[in-house]
Parts: C-alpha cells; structure tokens; sequence
C-alpha cells in the first residue's frame, strides 16, 4: 500500500439570496478551513493475486490485480475553522460542511492519481511480491527460478 498524505486549507463560500436583483445583507454562507488527509492505494483484493510456477522455463509468475485507489479521508480531528459567517438569516449548516469535507476528499484522490500515487504503489506491490516469491522459493527446489509479476485486470 503507498499513500499521498496532504495538508490543505479550503474555503466554502455560497452566495447570498438576491431580491430583485440587489444581494440581501447577512445572506451568505462561508467558512475558511484547514485539514490534513491521506489518500491510500494498494491492492483491494489479494484474494485474487495467483502465482503460477513453470518447472520448464524456470520461472514463478505472480499475478496479481491492478493498484487502485482504497481511501480518501480527512482527518475529523485536524479540521480547524479559521473564519465562519455567522449570519442570523442564514447560517453554515452541518450538510454545507459535509458536501465539503466530500468534495474536497475526491479533489485530494484526483490530485494523489495526477502525482503518480497508483504508479508508487504499482511498483511498491511490485517489489514486495518478487520480493516475498524469491524469499518463499529460497531454499526449495525453486530457488533460482525467475520471478516476473504481472498485473490482470
């Protein structure tokens, strides 16, 4: 499993209410925060990774399915508030707060992606199964097989 740990300040503004065109006053809602999140890739299921051993070619192939992303979350307990609207008429409410926290764990994974998140993992899983197929066949009668990982869909 590789993972992009992040922190980020995010801002939630919604406009106010309009009446005839003209903004009304003390109408709008908005919050400054900071968090810090973490945004995990690896194998979901290594139920599904298979090795196959070929006597005649020497070799040990694993495969295994491809990396994806497992997890996207913010820290509940590193959200800070640094400024809040506190309108009488309309105040932040807890789903303005939740739609964001959401959104902006989706934007961490798709900036995790962008920055080569999959393709650490790919090649961490990579490295650690040769690794553990060569330790596994050492001292057998495999020992000296060519170990390869493949990736299935």
């Amino acid at each position: 499993m590789e993972e992009y740990v992040y922190s980020n300040v995010g801002s939630y503004d919604k406009e106010g209410l309009t009446l005839r065109g003209f903004e009304v006053p003390f109408t709008g809602r908005n919050f400054l925060v900071t968090y810090d999140g973490t945004v995990s890739a690896g194998v979901r299921d290594v139920t599904r990774i298979v090795v196959d051993i070929d006597d005649l070619s020497r070799t040990i192939t694993v495969r295994v399915p491809k990396v994806e992303v497992l997890s996207s979350t913010i820290d509940s307990s590193s959200v800070t508030v640094h400024d809040q609207s506190m309108n009488p008429l309309n105040q932040v409410r807890v789903d303005d707060v939740t739609r964001f926290i959401s959104e902006q764990e989706r934007l961490a994974q798709e900036k995790a992606v962008e920055r080569g998140l999959l393709d650490r993992a790919s090649a961490r899983v990579e490295e650690l199964l040769a690794s553990h197929a060569r330790a596994v066949a050492a001292g057998t009668s495999l020992d000296g097989y060519d170990v390869r990982v493949r990736w299935t869909s």
